[in-house]
C-alpha cells in the first residue's frame, strides 16, 4: 500500500471501530467483533472488505468450535505500518519504532544536559531516528508519522511546550517542538502530555485493560500525572501534567517554584528529594559521599543500604506522596493506580512506604483498588503510548 496514512484517515467511522477492536485485542472472531459493535453480520462484512483487500486485517488462525465450523481469527498485520514514538523528558528522551500492535521494533534511549538545547535535540532525535530505521530494516515511507509525549504545560493543538520546568539546559520555553520535530523527521507529528500517553497504553493494552478509571504517576524529576475517568482522559487547566504535584498536603509547608507552600512536589520528586537531603547535609549531616554531585539514585541506593539520611528522606517523601494519593483515591476513586517513573524504578522503598500510607489514609473502601509498580509497559510506556496516543487520534 502505497500510502498507509491516508487509507485509515479515510475509513468510515465504522470501518475505524472496527480495525481499533483488532489492533487493541489478541486475536479476534467475527462474532466478537459483533458483540462488541452491535452491527448485523452483513453490515461487517462490508466493513471489513476494504481492511481484509489491502491486508490491512488478515486471517491470523482458527479458533475452536462452539457447535458449527471453526470460525477464522482476526488480526492487524502489524508489519504493514510503523510509528514513532517519543518521549521528551526533562533529563532523557527515549524513542521507540513500533508495528500497529505496539510491538516495539528498534527502540533508543539518550540522556540530556545542559548542551541539550531544543534544536541540538530535534537533530539527536532525527540522527536516531534514521540509524533506527537501518538497523530495523525499515523503509521511512512505512512510517505513518510520530507521536510526541512531552512535559508539560503543552499547547497540543499547535505542539508547543510553553514553558516546562527543570530542563538542565535553556530555550525551552515557547518551543515549536512539533513544527520542528515535522521539519526535520519530514513526517507527521501528533503531541500530547507524556502522562496521559502512558495511562492511554496501560489502559487499552496493559494492566488497566478492563477497568474504567485508571490512573498513572510518573515520579521522578516532577510528579507527572495521568487520568482516565470512565474510559475518558481527564485533562488539566492548560494542559499541566503536574496538577496532582502541586496539591497541597502541608499547608505552613515549604515553599513550591509555583509560589504556592507545601506542594507534593517540594517534598516527593527527586528535585525535592535533593533539596531536602542537601539542606540536612547543610546543617551538619553526613552525606553518603564527599563528592559534591550526588545523585536522587544514589540517595534511593543508600536508604536501600541503611544510611539513615538516605533512608529518612526517602520515607518522608514518599510519606507526602503517599498523602495526596490518599486524597487522589478518595476523590476520583480509581480501580488502578500505576506507579512508575525513575523514583519508583530505583526505590522500593519510596514505592511501598508511598502505597501503604495511600492505603491506610483513603477513607473509602480500599478493596477494589489495586496498585502496579512501573506499568506494564515500564520505562517504555510514555514513547510507546506516543506511538499507541498518534494511532487512536487517527481513529477519531
Amino acid at each position: 500500500m502505497q500510502d498507509f496514512l491516508s487509507f485509515i484517515q479515510n475509513l468510515d467511522i465504522d470501518a475505524k471501530k472496527v480495525f481499533s477492536i483488532v489492533s487493541n485485542n489478541p486475536l479476534v472472531t467475527k462474532n466478537t467483533i459483533l458483540k462488541l459493535t452491535g452491527t448485523t453480520l452483513s453490515t461487517l462484512n462490508r466493513v471489513m472488505k476494504p481492511l481484509l483487500d489491502e491486508q490491512v486485517i488478515v486471517p491470523a488462525g482458527i479458533d475452536q468450535s462452539t457447535g458449527g465450523r471453526k470460525p477464522l481469527l482476526y488480526d492487524v498485520n502489524p508489519g504493514i505500518a510503523y510509528i514513532l514514538g517519543l518521549d521528551i523528558s526533562r533529563t532523557y528522551t527515549d524513542m521507540v519504532i513500533s508495528n500497529l500492535k505496539m510491538d516495539i521494533v528498534s527502540k533508543r534511549r539518550f540522556l540530556m544536559d545542559e548542551t541539550f538545547l531544543p534544536d541540538v535535540t530535534v537533530s539527536y532525535i532525527t540522527a536516531c531516528f534514521n540509524e533506527m530505521l537501518l538497523e530495523s530494516g525499515i523503509q521511512k515511507k512505512d512510517v505513518m508519522g510520530a507521536g510526541l509525549g512531552a512535559v508539560g504545560p503543552l499547547d497540543r493543538k499547535k505542539g508547543i511546550l510553553i514553558n516546562p520546568d527543570h530542563f538542565q539546559a535553556p530555550g525551552w520555553s515557547d518551543v515549536p517542538i512539533k513544527d520542528l520535530l515535522e521539519n526535520s523527521l519530514g513526517i507527521p507529528v501528533f503531541t500530547e502530555n507524556g502522562a496521559n500517553c502512558a495511562v492511554l497504553l496501560e489502559s487499552k493494552m496493559g494492566y488497566g485493560k478492563d477497568c474504567a478509571n485508571v490512573a498513572y504517576f510518573n515520579c521522578g524529576i516532577g510528579i507527572r500525572t495521568g487520568v482516565i475517568s470512565n474510559g475518558n482522559i481527564i485533562r488539566t487547566m492548560n494542559n499541566v501534567e503536574d496538577a496532582f504535584g502541586h496539591m497541597v498536603v502541608d499547608m505552613d509547608g515549604e515553599e513550591c517554584y509555583c509560589g504556592n507552600y507545601g506542594c507534593i512536589e517540594c517534598y516527593s520528586s527527586a528535585a525535592g528529594i535533593l533539596k531536602k537531603y542537601a539542606a540536612e547535609v547543610k546543617k551538619g549531616r553526613k552525606p553518603i559521599s564527599e563528592l559534591n554531585k550526588i545523585s536522587f539514585i544514589d540517595i534511593c541506593q543508600a536508604a536501600d543500604q541503611e544510611d539513615e539520611l538516605s533512608r529518612e528522606t526517602i520515607i518522608n517523601a514518599a510519606l507526602a506522596l503517599g498523602t495526596g494519593l490518599a486524597n487522589f483515591m478518595n476523590l476520583l476513586n480509581p480501580d488502578i493506580i500505576i506507579l512508575s517513573g525513575p523514583l519508583i524504578r530505583h526505590s522500593a522503598i519510596y514505592y511501598e512506604t508511598a502505597v501503604e500510607l495511600a492505603m491506610r489514609k483513603s477513607y473509602l473502601s480500599t478493596d477494589h483498588v489495586t496498585f502496579k509498580r512501573l506499568g506494564y509497559f515500564g520505562e517504555n510506556a510514555i514513547s510507546l503510548g506516543a506511538a499507541a496516543m498518534f494511532m487512536q487520534k487517527l481513529l477519531v
